[in-house]
């Protein structure tokens, strides 16, 4: 299935394909049909610019990836919940961005159709990225399909699944005693009997698709066709569903190269394969002008208050062991850079801290060129970036490497004993725990976050080192600022809403807190946990 054509340098062109037009007749039947669901049988057939084809994906990924993070922490909410979340986010991320006069039915079901099949050629290339679209897109098919009431149904249904009709009053009046037998005998409830005889929504379809209804005796049969309630017909919908787009990723997989064709190779399949990669979070390279006061005499401070624990934990290592590998430097170096550190105050750093056990001269030559580089002042003057949390998680180290997650590489004991220590509160260490345990580093950071600086549920998760210290940052500055007017409403000494300060100026094991010029912290080494060295 070719998707993607070559046209002029500028748009991407997406090849109408036969039956196009049958889709657009389709979405006619109801303006909330139109923009809710589609069960995404033919690509769109319009030019759009590369900005928007870029956007648009970038805009659903969103949606997918907030949904699932929620759905991860909060497991047991209700159906209801679970689709106002997703309206919520659909309204942050997918409104207004078509760019054409257009009413909103119609934008909604471009942006709809034209982000799932851009982000379905993205997610195509290997079984793990097809399981995970393939899921994420069925559990939201699942929930808009299940906000439908029974005309919605019928009319969707003989839009995109006529497979399943309706059972005539005249036939269903003939059918309904051996249809209530059948129920029984699968000892379903009273209320579910009930329903089914007040509801009086039953379809009946050809019994060869419903293989497992028929041998587990669930359908009454008759003269071929299995009769279905409205209650059991979600899950065979969904289940077309998954079976239409799982095929349409194999195919899209097994004709990947083809669909780009040579004179759009260079432009066009980067930016698609790109996508699973992207950071999702907002451009937090403001903080180094916003908050700009970063050098080497404050950085342990700084590290303290507002590093995540994978910064906090290679600060701490590098001072106690006056070293790091080269992934531990690239990790914590690019990040420094990142919040503002300049080149000048991170070369005096390194060296200060590797000053035990490295002399100057040596320092110069073994490590101050890299530091350079990561600056872009050497070698190929490339301007590097900080990695984001992806990144971070997929790296891998050997005895004596620090660098990487903590959320992956520490143990429950260790990971439990870190965020102790840092005075996160209980219940969100075992949240993080639990996360960590289950895979989800990045959950288990932004519950550490919420236990640490005592505030609400994030709106998005935590996605690079980046945001967490940006908005640590913001946090502290607010309550700083509101501790001020405080001080100022009372005309007396207020306490300071630093998280944990104290008098006295130490910071306990790992005595990074004595600094020149620097505040006593109030938490003792929370930024360096001993277990992490």
């Amino acid at each position: 299935m070719q998707v993607l054509t070559s046209g002029k340098v500028g748009p991407a062109g997406f090849t109408p394909l036969a039956g196009a037009g049958a889709a657009a007749k389709a979405s006619k039947d109801g303006d909330r049909m139109l923009t809710d669901l589609s069960m995404y049988t033919y690509p769109p057939s319009e030019n759009i610019t590369l900005e928007e084809f870029e956007r648009l994906a970038l805009a659903r990924l969103s949606v997918l990836k907030d949904m699932e993070a929620f759905k991860l922490r909060h497991p047991n909410k209700s159906e209801k919940e679970l689709m106002d979340k997703l309206k919520q986010l659909k309204q942050k991320h997918m409104k207004g961005l078509a760019g054409v006069s257009a009413s909103n039915h119609e934008e909604e079901v471009r942006n709809d159709l034209i982000s799932h099949y851009v982000l379905r050629l993205a997610y195509c290339r290997t079984a793990e990225l097809r399981k995970w679209f393939l899921a994420q897109e069925c559990d939201m098919f699942r929930l808009k399909f299940g906000t439908y009431n029974p005309a919605e149904h019928e009319a969707f249904l003989a839009a995109h699944a006529p497979q399943y009709r309706p059972v005539a009053e005249k036939e269903l009046l003939e059918v309904m005693d051996d249809i209530v037998k059948v129920m029984k005998s699968n000892l379903e409830t009273k209320e579910t009997l009930m329903r089914a005889q007040q509801d009086k929504r039953f379809y009946k379809v050809s019994w060869t698709r419903v293989p497992e209804l028929v041998a587990q005796r669930k359908v009454l049969l008759r003269g071929g066709w299995a009769y279905v309630s409205r209650d059991a017909l979600a899950p065979l919908v969904v289940a077309e569903f998954r079976a239409g787009v799982s095929k349409g990723l194999s195919d899209m997989a097994r004709r990947w190269r083809q669909m780009f064709p040579v004179e759009e190779e260079q432009r066009l399949q980067p930016l698609v394969a790109s996508l699973t990669s992207r950071s999702l979070t907002a451009d937090y390279s403001g903080v180094t002008t916003k908050y700009g006061d970063v050098s080497a005499a404050n950085l342990h401070h700084l590290a303290v208050r507002h590093f995540p624990l994978c910064m906090s934990h290679l600060m701490g290592t590098l001072h106690s062991e006056r070293h790091l590998r080269h992934g531990g430097r690239q990790q914590l170096g690019l990040f420094l850079k990142a919040i503002g550190l300049p080149m000048e105050e991170a070369l005096l750093f390194w060296r200060s801290e590797f000053a035990p056990r490295t002399p100057s001269d040596q320092f110069d030559k073994q490590y101050a060129y890299n530091i350079r580089h990561n600056y872009g002042r050497e070698g190929k003057r490339t301007d590097y970036t900080a990695h984001n949390c992806t990144t971070i998680v997929g790296f891998s180290g050997g005895l004596g490497d620090h660098h990487g997650c903590p959320y992956r590489r520490l143990d429950e004991t260790s990971l439990r004993a870190a965020l102790s220590r840092l005075h996160c509160d209980d219940g969100k260490v075992e949240e993080a725990v639990s996360k960590a345990r289950d895979g989800h580093y990045q959950l288990a950071c932004a519950a550490a976050f919420e236990g640490i600086h005592r505030v609400p549920e994030l709106d998005v998760g935590i996605s690079a080192p980046l945001q967490y210290y940006a908005e640590s940052r913001r946090i502290c500055t607010e309550r700083d600022l509101t501790s001020a007017g405080t001080m100022a409403a009372t005309g007396g000494a207020a306490e300071g809403t630093d998280i944990g300060e104290q008098p006295g100026g130490t910071a306990g094991a790992g005595g990074v807190g004595d600094q020149p010029g620097g505040r006593g912290i109030k938490r003792p080494a929370s930024g360096l946990p001993g277990s992490l060295r």
